[in-house]
């Protein structure tokens, strides 16, 4: 029993440190959402097979830092 309490309390910790930076995430994700057309979106990322993968790519690479 020690043990599960033990892997849920590391686990709500993990949670806790990791909160800021889900809800930063969904704050950057809701501000995208509304400056940025789909039509922008599909005209760069929806056409062609290895162009838009490049693009999305090079868009995705800085986001962690």
């Amino acid at each position: 029993m020690q043990l599960l309490y033990e892997i849920f309390s590391e686990s709500w910790e993990i949670l806790l440190d990791s909160s800021v930076y889900i809800l930063g995430g969904i704050l950057i994700a809701g501000i995208l959402k509304v400056m940025l057309s789909t039509d922008l979106i599909l005209r760069h990322l929806g056409k062609g097979k290895y162009s838009s993968v490049v693009k999305a790519a090079l868009f995705g690479v800085p986001l962690p830092l």
